[in-house]
């Protein structure tokens, strides 16, 4: 009996041994393998494992990655259910896209691999290379389709592809493509993270089809961004709305071959490509418009089209994980409705901003309401909605209103002390500052007030442009699910930096901010911002600290941009991640180890130049084409064009103040072109060694820094001739009459010149057009510069022509460019 015992509790503890141990196999982390051989000689050696019950996104994620697994390798990757593996060969590996609850292979690898989903955060991915059942296997999930569609797309990555906003950066197919040892665990920094989509104004986004629009949002899913906020100006086809029976007007600050989306006023030419002399060829329609808007001819038609367009964007959006929040403005409206209320600004509009109309209004507040519901009845499907409180500050404490602004000037007192890092773009008196912020933050709790009456649950939020200095006092006010974003820059309105504390203290208040990714201060050349961002903004690093939700960063143009916008992308995800860090991983990955040294130096020297020729420190009389004025040297000779007498001389008041800054404006354009030259040794130095997938970014880069430097010479050139030109003028009564005209000649030649350069700087820019955002800068550089540059040249031309017994009253088609009816503010 006792050795029938022993012999059952041997027999026991022996299986509670080998249960044991296997359990521990299970539950003890395997190492990570080698390399999984993916595809050799164009054959494949893996599959794509997905659950047997999946859902579009997952087929989507998967069939993304055996999209790239094929270009990288050659080999068409199979796409399997989890149900299918016993019939692969017993040593192809396994590639499981999708986390545990969806996909069983997924969910044994993480038992075998000690793979652990829980507590992730959202979005948040994992990927792990192993063995499972003697195969190779590496599992890319997250918790739900959003996250497990990032872990695809960072594999890609890891494989050696950059996604960018414009395009992918492939490297050449290899003969043998492997995943290297891997065990990852990511999780986003930040919960918001997109673009901010300004569809109106300039021609870069407004240009966009549908298919731009796709392919954007594509790219933004690559780059792991879940959120784009979409804004328009009031005059704009995105919303239909009206007031006693009046439909919003189209026209009138719009023009209607724009698709009534850019500016009608202002020195932009007729947005069509009858301003295009150079590179005509490049633009497939007449008309500077959307295909979408080429056949539009009433504001009706207009209407319906950007409707179903903005709802397709939309639907788009949702089916790549990115939320949109749409985005109108408070402060303005179309000037036909605008005509009901009390108007606050020059009539009948502003040429960018269309008709300010008061805040306390009565009126206006009606109309507000009737844009509200509109809002949110015609675009439902919105996550939200900001109502914008504008960026700019019309006088709004008159007689009218005074007693309402005295009575609530106390409340808003903290700001006279919180506006001073903002010194740029704002008044200098805190007077208008506060008034405005009264204004607007009333009209908006009533609208706030209302929403809670058409449509309760719907989302708003406040947006504003360069007021971040009143959020603190606005979160004190509002209810905490009103969001709150906010487009700051030291390269706009705080040269010493964004104080990021505005954002602290909010509690669960969602706040985000919409950092420039293009700085419309200069807008022909690239922008390289990343330094800015990371150094002198402290965007991510005391933006976290400070409970910063996530980014919007405002973009104009994709093209040209791209390091501005992948780091945003990726910081989002490593809030450490600094200027020298980035861009030599960037120029490692683009331009391969070789040209990296040389790409690094050239990305450098245009950080510096870009920091030099910054916005903050320096008023619109030194850009060098900004987003929304005519250049000032063209706009110089209009104003001299339409002065009295002009053959005797300039004699207009803003003359004096232009000639005044012709020196220093010089040395700053010299200066950025020594910078630019810097650049462009170094990438001269890179041509030979870069790699094959950076040779087409490197002359592309070589191109557009070239053109920049020729288009500031231009720009210098045609400095100096006013230069001569004045001089001329003023030194004319103490010289002979041909010392006079030689200088005249002298200063002819120097505007001929600089006409020249212009054009040889279109001519090199038209070589490379890839995206509608470099057909957006060529048809400004024709329009405003080419045809700009001629104008004055013909204007001067009579002048000379005067002085030298020459036929003088030549007809100078000014009217090209600027209204000769109407002059908008």
């Amino acid at each position: 009996m006792g050795k029938y015992l022993d012999r059952r509790i041997v027999k026991s503890l022996a299986f509670g041994i080998m249960l044991f141990a296997t359990k521990q196999m299970l539950a003890v982390p395997a190492k990570i393998s080698g390399p999984i051989v993916v595809a050799s000689g164009g054959r494949a050696q893996a599959s794509i494992v997905t659950g047997a019950q999946t859902t579009e996104t997952y087929r989507f994620a998967a069939s993304e990655l055996a999209r790239y697994l094929q270009t990288l390798s050659g080999a068409e990757i199979k796409i399997i259910s989890d149900t299918e593996i016993g019939a692969l060969p017993r040593q192809e590996a396994l590639i499981a896209v999708g986390g545990p609850d969806v996909n069983k292979t997924t969910k044994e690898s993480a038992a075998a691999l000690g793979l652990n989903f829980n507590g992730l955060k959202p979005e948040g991915f994992v990927i792990k290379t192993g063995r499972l059942r003697d195969r190779p296997v590496a599992v890319v999930a997250g918790n739900d389709e959003t996250s497990s569609m990032y872990a695809v797309y960072e594999l890609v990555e890891r494989l050696g592809i950059t996604f960018r906003l414009t395009d992918d950066i492939i490297p050449k197919q290899r003969d043998v493509l492997e995943i290297p040892p891997l065990d990852l665990r990511l999780e986003p920094a930040m919960a918001r993270r997109g673009f901010l989509v300004q569809d109106g104004g300039y021609e870069n986004t407004t240009m966009f089809s549908y298919e731009d629009y796709a392919k954007l949002i594509d790219q933004m899913a690559k780059m792991k961004c879940n959120y784009m906020q979409f804004w328009w100006f009031s005059y704009e086809p995105w919303l239909k709305f009206g007031y006693k029976g009046e439909i919003a007007g189209l026209g009138d600050v719009s023009t209607k071959e724009s698709g009534y989306l850019t500016w009608a006023f202002g020195g932009f030419g007729s947005r069509t490509k009858d301003d295009v002399t150079i590179g005509k060829e490049r633009f497939k329609y007449r008309r500077i418009a959307p295909p979408e808007m080429q056949n539009v001819e009433t504001p009706d038609q207009a209407f319906q089209v950007a409707e179903d367009l903005l709802h397709k964007i939309m639907q788009h959006a949702k089916e790549r994980g990115i939320n949109v929040w749409l985005a109108v403005e408070l402060d303005a409206l179309p000037p036909n409705l605008a005509r009901y209320c009390e108007e606050v600004g020059s009539l009948p509009f502003h040429n960018l901003a269309g008709a300010f109309v008061h805040p306390l209004d009565l009126v206006n507040r009606e109309i507000q309401v009737n844009r509200l519901r509109a809002l949110l009845e015609t675009y439902p499907e919105a996550e939200g909605y900001f109502l914008n409180v504008g960026e700019m500050y019309p006088e709004l404490n008159n007689e009218k209103h005074r007693e309402f602004f005295e009575k609530m000037r106390p409340e808003f007192f903290e700001l006279r002390k919180a506006r001073f890092p903002w010194v740029i773009d704002i008044p200098q008196d805190s007077d208008p500052v506060v008034d405005s912020n009264i204004g607007y933050f009333d009209l908006f709790k009533f609208l706030l007030n209302q929403r809670d009456a058409i449509a309760p649950k719907a989302k708003i939020g406040l947006m504003g442009i360069g007021r971040g200095y009143a959020l603190p006092l606005f979160d004190k006010l509002l209810p905490k699910d009103v969001a709150f974003t906010d487009m700051e820059s030291s390269g706009v309105w705080t040269p010493a930096g964004v104080p990021m504390h505005i954002f602290a203290n909010m509690g669960q208040r969602e706040r985000t901010i919409e950092p420039r990714v293009d700085d419309d201060f200069e807008m022909m050349g690239m922008q390289f911002s990343v330094r800015q961002y990371s150094v002198r903004d402290n965007i991510f690093t005391d933006g976290l600290k400070n409970g910063l939700t996530g980014f919007a960063g405002q973009i104009d143009r994709v093209r040209g941009t791209e390091t501005n916008s992948l780091f945003l992308t990726r910081a989002a995800w490593a809030p450490d991640l600094g200027p020298e860090e980035f861009y030599r991983n960037y120029t490692n990955q683009v331009f391969g180890p070789k040209a990296a040294p040389a790409m690094y130096r050239a990305f450098t020297a245009l950080e510096d130049n870009q920091e030099y020729v910054g916005y903050n420190l320096y008023w619109y009389l030194y850009t060098m084409m900004n987003c929304c004025t005519s250049l000032p040297e063209v706009h110089m000779a209009h104003r001299y064009f339409t002065q009295p007498d002009a053959f005797d001389g300039p004699t207009i008041p803003d003359w004096k103040g232009f000639i005044t800054t012709l020196p220093d404006t010089i040395v700053r354009f010299q200066g950025s072109i020594g910078f630019l030259d810097k650049a462009l040794v170094e990438m001269h130095a890179a041509q030979p060694d870069v790699a094959p997938q950076g040779e087409y970014e490197l002359r592309y880069l070589i191109n557009r820094t070239q053109s920049y430097r020729v288009y500031i010479a231009a720009l210098v050139t045609m400095r100096e001739a006013y230069g001569v030109f004045d001089k001329a003028f003023r030194d004319r009564n103490k010289v002979s009459h041909d010392e006079f005209v030689a200088e005249l000649t002298n200063a002819m030649d120097l505007f001929d010149q600089a006409s020249g350069q212009v054009q040889a700087a279109t001519r090199e820019y038209a070589e490379f057009m890839d995206s509608p955002s470099d057909l957006g800068v060529l048809y400004h550089l024709n329009a405003r510069a080419v045809l700009g540059f001629d104008l004055i040249c013909q204007t001067m031309r009579n002048v000379l022509n005067y002085h030298t017994g020459k036929p003088y009253l030549k007809h100078v088609p000014w009217e090209r460019l600027f209204s000769p009816d109407f002059n908008a503010t």
